[in-house]
């Protein structure tokens, strides 16, 4: 049995997750929730479980990125001893351990046609069937997915079955990103720094100066990147006063991240360096960067602007 978890937030987001939770705890209809990475997806499947007449039975999960296609298939649903080489035993599939409770794809959008294939059996007909046995394996099972991408704009590009998006997506929920709700940013940092203090029996207090910081950031890696800061921030404290230096910002190597990034801060490190008159050190401070990555986007809107004179002068 999981222990009933709580999503943390007082934005409007939150609390009309928390009544669509409610509601579909009430019934077995399959549940889609979308957002970015780090939003909290799984931990909303996970409440939707617990609040519902299945809170006793099992919650399992598969991320379906992190598997090729046959031990995937093999880890779903089971295999039958000698049904391949290796096969030694029989093996019990992860949805067959689910019986009477939940399970949980994360990252269903990246899933084979062949392996949909198969799952859209399973949802229509509530049976598995083992690698190499000929018979089905009646189920009761309730199934919540979850995916970073715009699985409509797949479908439309024919890399997603039609049939399977509309069996499994009965009940969808969007999870807005954390720099989309900031007023559940204090919350969430309250309930980080109650963890590490029941952990390490030892407390914690953060500045103001410390969270006016995190309030100017963008958090491209959602709540489980506001978990990771905190922490951090925890470790390089001095007396359990985490300051505004302890703050830091690791940065986001995926060249389409960043460009996101680079963009969403144009503005305001323009302003930024008006109010400093040019002063690059003063303006990485105040936004919550090393001067390194402030001359990295600085050079990228550069390189930017050139092309497209270039581009203008040829037309």
């Amino acid at each position: 049995m999981i222990k009933e978890p709580l999503i943390i937030g007082k934005s409007r987001a939150i609390k009309e997750f928390f009544a669509f939770a409610r509601k579909a705890a009430k019934s077995d209809s399959n549940v889609v929730i979308l957002g970015e990475t780090g939003v909290g997806k799984e931990l909303a499947a996970k409440m939707i479980h617990c609040l519902s007449h299945r809170k006793e039975k099992p919650f399992l999960k598969i991320n379906c990125a992190n598997l090729n296609d046959n031990l995937l298939e093999s880890e779903l649903f089971g295999h039958k001893k000698g049904a391949y080489t290796g096969a030694f035993f029989d093996k019990f599939g992860l949805i067959e351990e689910a019986n009477q409770g939940t399970f949980f794809f994360d990252e269903i959008a990246d899933i084979s046609f062949n392996i949909q294939a198969k799952l859209l059996g399973v949802i229509e007909d509530k049976e598995i069937r083992r690698i190499g046995e000929n018979k089905g394996r009646k189920i009761d099972v309730r199934f919540i997915f979850a995916t970073n991408k715009n699985i409509n704009d797949l479908v439309a590009r024919n890399r997603f079955r039609q049939d399977l998006f509309y069996r499994i997506s009965i009940l969808t929920f969007y999870i807005p990103p954390l720099r989309e709700r900031s007023e559940d940013i204090n919350l969430l940092i309250d309930k980080i720094l109650d963890e590490k203090k029941t952990k390490m029996s030892f407390d914690f207090h953060i500045t103001n100066e410390a969270i006016n910081k995190l309030f100017k950031y963008s958090f491209p890696g959602n709540v489980r990147e506001l978990e990771n800061i905190i922490k951090r921030a925890c470790e390089l404290s001095e007396h359990g006063v985490i300051r505004e230096e302890d703050i830091y910002f690791q940065e986001i190597q995926n060249k389409n991240v960043r460009i996101k990034r680079t963009r969403f801060k144009m503005s305001k490190i323009i302003d930024a360096l008006i109010k400093y008159q040019g002063n690059k050190t003063k303006v990485a401070k105040e936004l919550g960067m090393s001067r390194t990555q402030l001359y990295r986007i600085l050079n990228f809107e550069d390189e930017k602007n050139n092309k497209t004179k270039e581009a203008s002068s040829l037309t």
